[in-house]
């Protein structure tokens, strides 16, 4: 199913590559960009590296219609449910095949429970998307670190991924 990327370990190290080049731009850490700034500029340093995949920023389609999550929710919760904008994504479009979905936050911004509820409903393998893997990324562009490196796989974190991507990240 995955191609050339045989496994999410195989997709997460190469997108820590391109983390650890984005951590590295002084121009980057000098201006502290916003979100949207460093989710781009991964996308560019991620291009290339992902042979027969889509990079898409932003993507909010589900072929004609707008992507929408359900996961996790009672009747009384069903106001939560919309529309859904996922930082990055790595995956095939028009089919279900998804490798991994990112969201990305500044270190400055703590609020994370919309993000992580994206990434348990996103990875959910018996659910609407099924990512291989998602990836909640907290950057630090001025002191150049990740404070957070969360793994979901099926809907919960991968404890023996998230280390091991921490290891990757400085």
């Amino acid at each position: 199913m995955y191609g050339m990327i045989a496994d999410p370990q195989a997709a997460l190290a190469i997108f820590a590559k391109a983390v650890v080049e984005l951590l590295l731009d002084e121009d980057l850490a000098y201006a502290d960009p916003a979100e949207r700034a460093l989710v781009g500029r991964l996308a560019v340093l991620l291009e290339g590296k992902f042979p027969g995949w889509s990079i898409s920023i932003e993507w909010n389609r589900r072929e004609n219609v707008v992507k929408r999550l359900r996961y996790g929710l009672t009747d009384e919760e069903l106001e939560r449910e919309g529309a859904i904008v996922p930082d990055l994504l790595i995956h095939r479009v028009g089919k279900r095949e998804n490798l991994l979905v990112v969201e990305v936050k500044k270190s400055s911004n703590g609020d994370y429970e919309g993000d992580i509820w994206k990434l348990e409903g996103m990875t959910e393998q018996a659910g609407s998307y099924g990512y291989a893997a998602g990836l909640h990324l907290v950057i630090d562009m001025k002191a150049g670190h990740v404070e957070r490196g969360d793994v979901y796989v099926d809907a919960q974190i991968d404890a023996g991924l998230t280390t091991w991507l921490r290891d990757q990240l400085p």
